[in-house]
């Protein structure tokens, strides 16, 4: 019994320490191949990784270009109509001439004593009615601004009129919090431009303004004015 007890403890003690064996081959092939290995790697990845560093540099390069152009075009743009030599009145018909040409119906400028804040109205293709207020400032449009042509909007004359507000500079950040709240469609400087440069239609369903567009009006206005 004694010896019997023995052989299985000799046995038990092969078992765990042959198990360990197998690590052995595995280390061997780790060893030699993952120099070759190593080496592949580089050879093959560095290249590759150097490639897409310098895609991506030429993607973010090509971007920031884009973008510069566009402003320029926009800047042309409006250089090109005089904006910062308009006067408010002038101002209201100009934004009357755009909706004109967008092809709004029945467009009046309506701005002056007792308009409540509307300047402009038209019907959009498609009888949507449309009443605009235009701001003429060189300062930020803010929301005590934005609340009272939404109050303006209220009058029974102006009821149910989709309400867009127009500005020659730019809303401020609690402004254009305010007028997404209140559902105004708002065009500042920059929509404005692209107003302009004839990318941005205003109507229903038409205020996607594509760079690719821009780019190529702003081309064409630059060939054509040369």
């Amino acid at each position: 019994m004694a010896r019997r007890r023995t052989y299985r403890r000799y046995r038990r003690g092969r078992r765990k320490g042959g198990g360990a064996l197998w690590l052995l081959p595995v280390v061997i092939v780790v060893f030699f191949l993952l120099p070759p290995v190593l080496e592949f790697l580089r050879s093959s990845w560095m290249p590759l990784a150097l490639v897409v560093a310098v895609l991506a540099l030429a993607a973010g390069g090509g971007v920031v270009v884009t973008r510069r152009v566009g402003a320029a075009y926009r800047r042309e743009a409006l250089l090109r109509t005089g904006l910062d030599r308009l006067t408010p009145q002038r101002f209201e018909e100009l934004t009357a001439e755009l909706m004109r040409r967008d092809g709004f119906g029945k467009v009046r400028v309506v701005g002056g004593a007792g308009d409540r804040g509307v300047d402009v109205v038209g019907v959009a293709p498609g009888g949507v009615p449309y009443a605009v207020q235009c701001k003429y400032y060189t300062r930020h449009v803010g929301p005590g601004d934005v609340r009272d042509f939404v109050g303006a909007l209220q009058d029974r004359r102006y009821r149910g009129r989709r309400g867009v507000l127009v500005t020659s500079h730019y809303l401020s950040v609690q402004a254009r919090q305010t007028a997404g709240e209140q559902q105004v469609l708002v065009i500042d400087r920059d929509r404005l431009a692209d107003w302009l440069l004839e990318v941005y239609r205003l109507g229903p369903g038409r205020d996607r303004v594509s760079w690719v567009a821009r780019l190529r009006q702003g081309w064409r206005l630059r060939a054509a004015g040369s």
